[in-house]
């Protein structure tokens, strides 16, 4: 007769403790469940153990996941919250940058429109006509500034409001571009020249407001930093897929140091600090750009000239 318990199995030989991991992993189960009666009964007490070991854990694992979704919403939360500080300060400052900036650049203008005024009224009194008209010519010019001064920050302001919503339309590409050269010829000083050229597809599909608000600013710029007898070269390129515009002048340039900078709000060359502007002006057309799905690239080398080259898909 064996000195061993019946657990309720024909078991050939009794395994000692140390002879093996099997060995130790029986004589544990028995002396686990020694005393509760066949072995059948202490797998179903020791399966139901483990079955509600795993439900445990399963309700753990739920818990858990509930606590990430829970800690995932709160930093999402978070990240709104702080995206929509960092966009509060950045517009406090935009408007800081704008009272500092209004309070210099408006100051020139509004002084010589002053002053134009006063020699206006002194060259009425002795009818000298001549001079009447060159003062009448600067404070047109003096208001022009103001109003691009004003534009800027007006495009800027519906740009970072979200307020600027391309709307195409078929439009005449060259009878287009050759309009708004027309018309920036008007602001041309001394001997400077605006030529247009155009090739490929006549007609395109885009927004004519946004388009017309680039090409204003590109070449008001390309005027502005070119001498009184300088050349402004627009060119403009249809295709199936894509237009390309270019404004080409031969004014001061972009020194080197400069020109990864150029497209940042606020930033003017240092060879263009005595000529007025807000520094906004390429920095907008690159959101109206964004906002076209476009793209902004330029050339430009120090005295020699700078050409802007605009890319709209088709």
């Amino acid at each position: 007769m064996s000195d061993e318990p019946n657990l309720g199995v024909e078991v050939p030989f009794f395994l000692k403790k140390n002879e093996s991991a099997l060995s130790l992993f029986l004589n544990g189960f028995y002396f686990l469940y020694k005393g509760e009666g066949t072995c059948t009964e202490a797998l179903a007490k020791y399966n139901n153990e483990i079955a509600f070991q795993i439900e445990e854990k399963e309700k753990r694992a739920a818990e858990l996941e509930i606590a990430n979704q829970e800690l995932n919403e709160a930093k999402n939360m978070f990240s709104s919250i702080s995206n929509a500080l960092a966009k509060e300060k950045e517009l406090n400052e935009l408007k800081s940058r704008f009272v500092s900036l209004a309070s210099h650049e408006f100051r020139t203008p509004l002084t010589t429109m002053l002053s134009s005024l006063s020699l206006i009224t002194k060259y009425g009194e002795i009818n000298d006509l001549a001079n009447q008209a060159k003062h009448v010519a600067k404070i047109k010019a003096s208001i022009d500034n103001l109003t691009s001064i004003l534009d800027d920050f007006l495009s800027l302001s519906k740009l970072e409001e979200g307020m600027v919503l391309p709307k195409p339309e078929k439009v005449n590409l060259k009878d287009f571009i050759d309009e708004i050269v027309l018309e920036m010829r008007l602001m041309a000083a001394g001997k400077q020249q605006i030529v247009f050229s155009h090739s490929g597809k006549q007609f395109a599909f885009l927004d004519k407001k946004i388009l017309r608000n680039i090409l204003h600013n590109l070449i008001s710029n390309a005027l502005k930093f070119t001498k009184e007898n300088g050349l402004i070269e627009v060119v403009g390129k249809s295709s199936l897929n894509f237009i390309k515009i270019s404004v080409k002048d031969n004014g001061i340039g972009i020194p080197h140091e400069d020109q990864k900078h150029l497209l940042q709000r606020f930033f003017r060359g240092r060879n263009a600090s005595h000529i007025q502007g807000t520094g906004l002006g390429l920095n907008i057309v690159t959101k109206y750009l964004e906002q076209m799905k476009g793209s902004l690239s330029f050339e430009s080398e120090e005295n020699i000239g700078t050409t802007f080259i605009i890319k709209l898909p088709q």
